[in-house]
């Protein structure tokens, strides 16, 4: 199998009087209000407001999804139906760190994505789907398992080798697609709601301010170890590009790229909030000069790791991600958790 690359990838000038009072001094109450206000919000109260922002994003992409494959197949081209599954793809990367609370509910993050997928269970039930004689429906979809159910599933149906220009506008995989795409909308719509219904709960409880960290350290462990270090070989085991998260469609770099953004929106405002009131501002200056570093460097990438890894000079460029990754996460995990008296537990993802 070859590895194809298909991703789409006034101001006011008149003052006037009120009660003796110009807009201007009005403008400035209300401005120094919102400074006060501003100044007391707490880390976490940031944290919720970021994240739901992110929530609502993964919620309007993925129901655009949906709406694009509704009216059938062939009524947009692939590209834009490719470009729509990346768009809700990417909002989802953006909010993967956070790895608590409604995302925790009927296993929802491996019904987003299911990955790792070293036996390629993706690959063999999608296809056990497209032999069925009977068209599947959105209640079959809700009641499999979660290799049939998330982004991969779709990413199969886009980009396999297996299917060819215009067998995704077959009835069988037409409704398979419809009804994948119906799920992750559904999925979306759900986590966003109960984040919200989760604000007092979250607020409230002080044990969250280091569970937002920790969550964000583990993102960055994955990201470095399982999504960069082993398809790049840097784990001890060879290379592979069939390791890569996204290989299909190549995308696994936009979609670390898209990692890493949600980070500088949904996570470090709060995080900056909480160093501030430490008085760690050096430390939050290092954590995001290093993000913006790593950012730098995939963002120049234009390749994922699949094809970047048959290219000597994507090769390279690959590796200098990888170790601008581990340098954030040294940054958050040797030097501002110890800073915040956050104590490290053992790494989830590594299996000890």
């Amino acid at each position: 199998m070859t590895y194809r690359s298909r991703s789409p990838f006034a101001s006011l000038s008149r003052a006037f009087s009120l009660g003796g009072a110009t807009l201007a001094s009005i403008v400035a109450m209300y401005s120094s209000a919102a400074l006060a206000d501003q100044a007391g919000t707490s880390p976490r109260e940031t944290w919720h407001h970021d994240i739901q922002q992110g929530y609502q994003q993964l919620n309007r992409t993925t129901e655009s999804l949906a709406e694009a494959f509704a009216p059938g197949c062939d009524a947009l081209d692939q590209d834009a139906l490719a470009a729509h599954w990346l768009d809700a793809y990417q909002a989802w990367q953006a909010v993967r760190f956070v790895d608590f609370g409604p995302i925790e509910v009927d296993s929802r993050a491996w019904q987003l994505q299911f990955w790792p997928d070293n036996k390629n269970l993706v690959g063999s039930r999608i296809a056990s789907r497209l032999r069925q004689e009977t068209a599947v429906t959105p209640a079959d979809i809700a009641a499999a398992g979660v290799a049939e159910q998330g982004f991969p599933a779709l990413e199969y149906l886009l980009f396999d080798d297996a299917m060819t220009q215009h067998s995704l506008q077959q009835p069988n995989a037409c409704a398979l697609a419809q009804a994948i795409s119906q799920h992750l909308a559904q999925v979306a719509s759900e986590l966003n709601r109960d984040w919200q219904a989760f604000r007092s709960h979250y607020l409230a409880t002080d044990s969250y301010s280091e569970a937002t960290v920790h969550a964000a350290l583990q993102s960055l462990e994955i990201l470095e170890d399982k999504r960069l270090g082993e398809p790049l070989g840097m784990m001890g085991a060879p290379a592979n590009g069939y390791r890569a998260e996204a290989w299909r469609s190549d995308a696994s770099i936009t979609l670390a790229t898209a990692t890493l953004e949600g980070l500088q929106d949904h996570f470090v405002p709060g995080l900056e909030r909480w160093l501030s009131q430490q008085h760690q501002d050096e430390l939050a200056a290092a954590f995001s000069d290093q993000l913006k570093d790593a950012l730098d460097q995939a963002r120049q990438l234009d390749t994922g790791i699949a094809a970047g890894l048959q290219d000597d000079q994507a090769r390279q460029q690959l590796a200098t991600l990888y170790l601008e990754v581990a340098q954030l996460r040294q940054v958050l995990g040797d030097e501002i958790a110890p800073a915040l008296g956050i104590v490290r537990g053992f790494n989830s993802s590594d299996g000890d």
